[in-house]
């Protein structure tokens, strides 16, 4: 005779979001810290020095409502994950007069609780709260790792461009285009 398998709920069902606040600053670093290694930034003074930065960041936006963030935890107080949703100050265009726009960062779950809904349960919250407050438009810069659960939320991928201007190459390329614009316009 086979096994039986169980047909209970994913344990998301044992789960709760609730809204972060400033007490919960703690964990919300730790989270943001543990994203950053697990995308590969190893160095601890970088992260020590990126932490108290962010702490700052953080604090002052959650004081003044640009920032707001949720929890994941299970009935027993255990934090599953979370992530942060930030009023971005944006230009106004003519499709869009509002000056903020709602950006989803410092998303983390606990590897203990990884396939379980835990980013998705905050992502809804996310898109909730954007939608209640008259948002038409809810952006994030996706790792890897997240692609999938933002796609079944229905994000999807667009044109954004960057220049990384600390990087040595990019002087190198700007010089070269440069004479090389030169020559062309001589």
């Amino acid at each position: 005779m086979g096994r039986i398998r169980d047909k209970r709920l994913p344990s998301t069902e044992k789960l709760i979001v609730r809204p972060a606040t400033l007490r919960d600053l703690d964990i919300l670093v730790q989270q943001r810290r543990a994203m950053w290694m697990d995308l590969g930034v190893r160095d601890p003074a970088r992260h020590d020095t990126a932490d108290k930065t962010y702490r700052r960041w953080a604090q002052t936006r959650m004081r003044n409502h640009q920032l707001m963030g949720w929890l994941v935890e299970n009935r027993r107080g255990a934090i599953a994950g979370g992530g942060c949703l930030w009023l971005q100050p944006i230009q106004p265009n003519p499709k869009r007069t509002k000056t903020l726009q709602p950006y989803l960062l410092s998303m983390y779950t606990d590897p203990d609780f990884r396939r379980q809904g835990v980013a998705s349960m905050v992502v809804g919250k996310a898109i909730e709260w954007s939608r209640n407050h008259g948002y038409g438009r809810l952006m994030l810069h996706a790792s890897e790792m997240g692609r999938t659960v933002y796609k079944k939320s229905g994000f999807y991928r667009t044109w954004e461009m960057r220049l990384d201007l600390n990087d040595a190459s990019t002087t190198v390329r700007l010089g070269k285009r440069q004479s090389r614009d030169r020559i062309k316009h001589a």
